[in-house]
């Protein structure tokens, strides 16, 4: 099997190839990269259902918070509710890695525009998970950080959707 990394519980097949993590694939190099191989229909596919995708993850971060806000006492079902929401966390951070990474290819017009989108995205979602932790560790200020990232992020979102 090679070299491999064993992944957390969210990933498909348990497993990453450690090419995944070597140089020529870095995100820097990514990044670098906007554009510049032409897309098959499959890769234009896979690219939209992922703009989908984080539509619908955006929207279920968004219910997942409103449900913590009516239930702000700090029992057990607060913190599962909040551990849902770093579980959404991560599934939009994989798909905006995703969409980075499909980045490279020649789409649509508004590749570069949709990348830096991405990248705005992925920095909210660290933030958000700071906000999350610091939550839980007691922060009352912590809620009110999310409530405003979170708003920013239905923002991006809806620009991501909209970009064309």
């Amino acid at each position: 099997m090679g070299n491999c990394i064993i992944a957390g519980a969210r990933s498909s097949q348990g497993i990453v190839p450690s090419s995944m993590y070597s140089r020529r694939n870095s995100m820097e190099l990514i990044a670098a990269d906007v554009a510049t191989k032409h897309a098959k229909k499959e890769t234009m596919i896979r690219y939209f259902r992922c703009i989908e995708e984080i539509e619908k993850t955006t929207l279920g971060i968004v219910n997942i918070f409103n449900d913590a806000v009516d239930c702000f006492e700090k029992n057990e079902e607060y913190k599962h509710i909040l551990e849902s929401l770093q579980t959404r966390l991560f599934d939009l951070h994989q798909s905006l890695c995703l969409l980075f990474k499909l980045s490279v290819y020649k789409v649509d017009f508004s590749v570069p525009e949709r990348k830096e989108l991405a990248q705005e995205m992925l920095d909210l979602v660290k933030k958000l998970w700071k906000d999350i932790k610091d939550t839980f560790e007691g922060n009352r200020f912590g809620f009110i950080e999310m409530e405003k990232r979170i708003d920013r992020l239905v923002k991006k979102t809806a620009d991501l959707t909209r970009v064309v």
